[in-house]
């Protein structure tokens, strides 16, 4: 989707501010909206979409709405930096925001000291970003660390040694798979690592990296595809009967709505998988809500990324409110006080660390499973990961 069609979209409710004197609060969201992995963009925007549209309903924000402004970064770190800069420069947002690419955020941040302008991230998982320590760079959502430590906790319970990891080619897949091996080693020392197959990022033929798996034949396989990767190799594993073979196969991302919908009856039984919000938990008044004011407003269940970029969006609400002000030393400190902002999400409590900006949460697991109920496969046996079990020391300092 064009980026002038979502400024278009939101132009009628700048006019009507501007006509009343009022200006609107700016907020600039990058996100995936063609190619492989457009859906993590479609869902996200949505998300946004839903948290702006709920926040002006309410009357804004200091008395004044926010609009939103939606921009294809494609995932590329150099169209990331060029849109970003022309947000803000030619549209003069107040905020950046968003971002599903690890390369695309990091390549962004720098921006944030070079314009003082405040980077609220919803999606982007790698920890690089807020162990830089950049004083306008906020996450809201758990990092791929957090992930690749809860999936470790599991792991070292499974009655398995020989592991293996699949992993995009890139920061993401490479940190994740460092992080969830150390920390797995960590708690069960004998276990032993047999094969790394590092696809391209946006492959399309994992016949070559599937079969040197089943040849080093691991009891365990860790994987980070995500997205069409993980559909595309879902279904050509599949087909060589990988998952027949590996007893256990574990993937922090494997739960997104953006694999299983695609994957529909064709997604494996039995996947350890993870998606950092699942709609059918909590079992809350507050998630619930949610879930129908999300399939009321775009005709579909929200996937993860969908409530991360809602609740970020309302916690930079929350952070605007508390700083009575859009400017980003304000920010900073409304983000940081009392001890780091906290936001009752759907998905349950979100507290941001004051020294790193990084969001911690409880984390759900689950093995996948057919149901009459939804054309996707769904998680059971779940596994909620406390949030203080995958807190990690920082370096930075405020």
């Amino acid at each position: 989707m064009k980026s002038w069609r979502w400024i278009l979209a939101f132009g009628l409710l700048a006019g009507l501010v501007l006509a009343q004197g009022q200006q609107p609060i700016k907020i600039g969201a990058l996100f995936i909206l063609s190619g492989n992995f457009a859906g993590y963009g479609k869902s996200g925007s949505q998300g946004a979409q839903l948290a702006v549209e709920e926040i002006n309903a309410r009357g804004g924000v200091l008395g004044r709405p926010l609009q939103l402004l939606v921009v294809d970064d494609q995932g590329n770190p150099e169209v990331g930096v060029r849109e970003a800069r022309r947000l803000v420069l030619q549209e003069k947002v107040d905020f950046l925001f968003g971002i599903d690419s690890s390369s695309v955020a990091l390549a962004v941040a720098p921006l944030t000291d070079e314009y003082k302008i405040p980077l609220v991230v919803t999606h982007a998982a790698t920890p690089t970003l807020t162990e830089q320590c950049r004083p306008y760079v906020f996450r809201t959502s758990n990092n791929a660390r957090m992930d690749a430590w809860a999936a470790a906790a599991l792991a070292a319970t499974l009655p398995v040694k020989r592991w293996a990891n699949i992993g995009p080619d890139y920061e993401f897949g490479r940190v994740s798979w460092q992080d969830f091996i150390a920390r797995l080693r960590q708690l069960r020392p004998d276990v032993e690592v047999v094969s790394e197959q590092w696809p391209r990022f946006g492959s399309t033929d994992y016949a070559s990296f599937i079969t040197a798996l089943m040849r080093a034949r691991p009891e365990g396989v860790f994987s980070t595809l995500w997205a069409g990767d993980m559909v595309i190799f879902a279904r050509q594993a599949k087909a060589f009967g990988f998952f027949n073979q590996v007893r256990y196969f574990v993937n922090p991302v494997g739960a997104a709505l953006e694999v299983l919908a695609p994957l529909g009856k064709e997604t494996p039984e039995g996947l350890l998988v993870s998606a950092r919000y699942w709609f059918l938990y909590p079992n809350t008044e507050r998630n619930r809500a949610f879930v129908e004011a999300y399939r009321k407003r775009f005709g579909e269940y929200p996937s993860y990324n969908a409530q991360e970029a809602y609740a970020g969006m309302q916690m930079l609400a929350l952070a605007i409110q508390k700083a009575r002000s859009t400017q980003a030393e304000a920010i900073r400190k409304a983000f940081e006080a009392d001890g780091g902002l906290v936001y009752e999400a759907p998905e349950g409590r979100k507290r941001m660390r004051p020294e790193d900006h990084q969001v911690f949460e409880s984390l759900v697991w689950g093995y996948t499973k057919h149901s009459p109920e939804y054309p996707f496969a769904i998680l059971e046996r779940m596994r909620i990961v406390p949030a203080s079990d995958t807190v990690y020391p920082t370096q930075c300092k405020r």
